[in-house]
């Protein structure tokens, strides 16, 4: 009985996953019986936090790696929880700006709390149920095979309406300038097409993983996922997609196999000549001043940043503390033509300052750096092909968040939280491996418990 259970709880936390990329789709995104709240995907994930609470501990570390883990994504958690209940009681000022936020209290606890605490479930399920290569393995072939899907889908919708690549340049900072592609990709999948692109650049390496190591069945799914990030023609995810795979070869020193992409890629540019090719041998150029950061990162400079900055920066309670979860929407300057009516401030580093201020900001930022150091010298002792494809996969969301992502919990980001338990998990393998191995007459009398 007990091991039925946990074929259960695993068969309904790999579902969970494997539906991420389509929870915004209209036939899940429906509440079920018209009441509140009453999704598949929240039922689904209502499932997978009952499982983890009844049956795992979750916050029952057994060895050393995994209590320090558990601490840092307490903290985290604790900062988000902070960020949020500071925003609660601007919900009708939201809802005025944005009306797609709900304006009663309890709804936005329920769309910006429970939602986004859903994917950091996959984090506490992985470090604490999922700990051998096998699982691994089989996590993230379910990602794979989603995000195949998810190519799959998009490429055959855009066949369908060719005329979404000719609706403006790519890599524009608002609506306006794609606006066939938004809602194109709103009405069938829920999510603007940046959300999209960031689930590109969190798992294609994790595709280009599969096809090195596990033969040629795994080349069509990866040839379709990169179809679709050009077909998507986001400036950033173009970028990000190549540099994490490019990393990953490098890595793993298939140097003939960068070589053979890169000449691809350039033959591609030259016959695919639409709005991303454009406006990527155009960046940072302004047709009044020439090169320019501004231009550079397509208005967000003298729209976005600047604007907010000397706003924050005048009024010491936002400085040192932020506004609270959603922080750039409460901004004074909404209606005075100097800001981009946006609820997101395009970095993720901006706008987490934006949300908790500059005293935390500044202990993620040596968090963020602490992180990278550490997984880069755990790489280089593993030498894994696995955890290589799952640090790829991270450098290529971190230059995502220079022109959007999140830090707090959100679906950009959602993919971050099993990658990061999975990596960690990898370590942990070579550590009680090491262990074990020890003599006797030297191991330390601390018990370590493998499942």
């Amino acid at each position: 009985m007990p091991h039925s259970v946990a074929q259960a709880g695993t068969f309904f936390f790999l579902l969970f996953v494997f539906m991420w990329p389509f929870q915004g789709a209209p036939f899940i995104r429906d509440n079920l019986f018209d009441i509140q709240g009453f999704k598949p995907f929240n039922l689904l994930s209502a499932v997978v936090l009952a499982y983890l609470v009844f049956d795992t501990a979750p916050l029952h570390a057994t060895d050393k790696i995994e209590r320090t883990s558990i601490r840092i994504f307490l903290l985290y958690f604790a900062t988000f929880a902070i960020a949020l209940i500071r925003s609660v009681p601007n919900a009708p000022l939201f809802h005025s700006r944005f009306p797609e936020i709900p304006g009663s209290y309890v709804d936005f606890v329920l769309s910006a709390c429970i939602v986004p605490t859903f994917y950091t479930l996959s984090f506490l399920f992985i470090l604490r149920r999922m700990c051998s290569f096998q699982e691994l393995e089989k996590i993230t072939t379910v990602i794979c095979l989603s995000i195949l899907l998810l190519s799959i889908s998009f490429v055959a919708l855009v066949l369908m309406n060719p005329s979404v690549l000719l609706s403006g340049h790519a890599g524009g900072m608002t609506d306006r300038d794609r606006d066939e592609m938004t809602q194109l990709c709103i009405a069938y999948f829920g999510r603007h097409y940046n959300v999209i692109g960031s689930m590109f650049i969190s798992t294609v390496p994790l595709l280009l993983y599969r096809a090195l190591t596990r033969g040629a069945l795994w080349i069509a799914p990866l040839c379709l996922s990169l179809l679709a990030v050009l077909l998507l023609e986001s400036r950033t995810t173009l970028v990000a997609v190549a540099a994490s795979c490019s990393l990953f070869l490098i890595l793993r020193r298939r140097f003939g196999i960068l070589v053979f992409g890169a000449g691809a890629a350039g033959v591609t540019s030259l016959v695919w000549i639409g709005p991303t090719v454009q406006a990527l041998l155009s960046i940072g150029v302004d047709s009044d001043s020439g090169v320019s950061a501004d231009a550079l990162f397509t208005g967000r400079v003298d729209y976005i940043w600047r604007p907010l900055l000397e706003e924050w920066t005048s009024d010491v309670g936002l400085f040192l503390f932020g506004a609270g979860h959603i922080g750039m929407a409460t901004s004074q300057l909404w209606n005075t033509g100097t800001l981009v009516q946006a609820n997101v401030a395009h970095n993720a580093i901006f706008e987490f300052f934006l949300d908790c201020g500059v005293i935390l900001t500044g202990v993620a930022l040596m968090f963020l750096m602490a992180g990278t150091v550490t997984a880069w010298r755990v790489g280089r002792r593993l030498n894994s092909d696995l955890y290589w494809a799952l640090f790829a996969s991270m450098f290529g969301y971190g230059i995502r968040m220079v022109t959007g992502g999140d830090i707090l919990p959100a679906i950009e980001n959602m993919y971050a939280f099993p990658i990061i338990a999975m990596m960690i998990n990898v370590a942990r393998l070579r550590y009680l491996d090491a262990y074990r191995s020890r003599p006797k007459t030297i191991q330390k009398p601390e018990k370590i418990v493998a499942r």
